[in-house]
């Protein structure tokens, strides 16, 4: 059984909007681990074609950690998992966006599994700035 989602049109500034906080708390939390040479990604980006050929961008929203080294004065990423992957760095701030996916579809629509849709809402109530996300999920409890 396929689950529905729920197109939200331009909802991509919304949530890099809403996402804006988290980003810098994660930039400094980067910034103090530098010297280690490990770096935790909270976004991580793949692009698939539809059937009709259309290219669709997932976006996923977690810790991603990587090696930082350099190889011929390039960066080279390593990927290392979702666990912190050295003990004695201190742990990186909460992410209130763990899990959450979408698809970006017309480069500013977004698609949301309901789950999705409801995490977002609690994101924004959680900061005090009810939006998009619910005002979207309160009109979708109204038509159930």
């Amino acid at each position: 059984m396929k689950r529905e989602r729920i197109l939200i049109e331009r909802g991509l500034s919304s949530l890099l909007d809403l996402y804006l906080g988290y980003k810098l708390k994660i930039m400094e939390y980067n910034e103090r681990i530098r010297s280690s040479g490990y770096y935790v990604k909270p976004m991580h980006v793949t692009y698939k074609k539809d059937s009709s050929g259309r290219k669709l961008k997932y976006v996923y929203f977690g810790r991603y950690w990587y090696r930082l080294s350099r190889k011929r004065g390039r960066v080279v990423w390593a990927y290392l998992g979702k666990e912190k992957p050295e003990p004695s760095l201190p742990d990186p701030p909460p992410n209130p966006f763990e899990g959450v996916s979408v698809i970006v579809v017309d480069d500013e629509n977004v698609e949301v599994k309901s789950e999705t849709l409801q995490l977002l809402a609690r994101i924004e109530q959680s900061m005090g700035q009810p939006g998009v996300f619910t005002k979207l999920l309160l009109e979708n409890a109204g038509s159930g």
